[in-house]
């Protein structure tokens, strides 16, 4: 059976009628990787239902106990996203750290980057080629986009970052959130296994190619719990002659700073996504 697709916009329109402003769609994947049905949402340009053209695509990934409607519910993105030529694409993540879970339940980093891209590609009219795909998140799924773009540099042009939780595959992280610690270790393993080798952004980030790498955006408050992992990474992408934007305004890590530095994330998204 198909999946049901709802369409949101933000002024009503009718069905057959071309939007006028960005919409909402919320739409579904049969993952092959993690067996079932799982949900993401759309945010179209204004343009796109008057236009025969491919729009670059950003795909923008959840945190730590966040769902796919929360960039959409949480923050201004149909605002600050409004005018621009791009489909941002919003997906459920769970608890996953975008991770091939060591335990064996669920392959979202595959889900993500295998069936999300395919099945995305398929339905919408997107640029299916790596200049016009980038990826993107806040904290959990921060950590998530520069891992995933690092480990599949072919297919992501650029990756960005808003508080971006680097730690994560270190066991005594785990013991911050006392309420995932048990999940977190059956997402990475014991400590010395290689998931968490694999899954170590700082590793990824010492070992990647300068001249093949996506181009890097990290931004992080002055004041966020997680300055010091994005200082690190940092340094890591400077000493391998990776190509980076950093940023360090003032902020913690809550939702009033992801929003206040949306318009900054996506107007580099647009430059980083250019024809080559």
């Amino acid at each position: 059976m198909l999946p049901v697709i709802l369409a949101v916009t933000i002024a009503l329109t009718p069905a057959h009628a071309a939007p006028r402003r960005a919409t909402f769609r919320d739409d579904s994947v049969q993952s092959a990787a993690l067996g079932r049905p799982i949900k993401y949402r759309v945010l179209l340009p204004e343009d796109y239902g008057r236009s025969a053209r491919r729009f670059p695509v950003l795909y923008l990934l959840h945190g730590l106990d966040g769902h796919y409607d929360d960039w959409s519910t949480r923050t201004q993105l149909a605002e600050r996203a409004r005018s621009l030529p791009l489909v941002i694409v919003m997906p459920e993540g769970e608890d996953s750290w975008y991770t091939n879970a060591a335990d064996g339940s669920g392959r979202f980093e595959d889900y993500i980057d295998a069936d999300l891209v395919r099945d995305v590609e398929t339905k919408y009219r997107v640029i299916r080629a790596r200049y016009g795909r980038a990826i993107a998140g806040l904290s959990m799924g921060g950590y998530g986009a520069i891992k995933i773009a690092l480990k599949h540099p072919s297919l992501f042009a650029a990756a960005g970052s808003l508080s971006g939780a680097f730690d994560a595959t270190d066991p005594e992280f785990a013991k911050s959130f006392p309420s995932h610690t048990d999940q977190m270790g059956l997402i990475f393993g014991s400590p010395a296994s290689e998931t968490r080798r694999a899954n170590d952004v700082f590793l990824i980030a010492a070992v990647a190619n300068s001249g093949g790498a996506p181009l890097l955006y990290v931004d992080c408050g002055e004041n966020d719990r997680f300055l010091a992992s994005n200082r690190r990474l940092i340094e890591i992408v400077q000493k391998r002659g990776l190509a980076y934007e950093y940023h360090e305004t003032p902020g913690a890590h809550a939702w009033d700073y992801w929003n206040r530095r949306l318009p900054s994330l996506l107007e580099w998204a647009m430059r980083a996504l250019k024809e080559p």
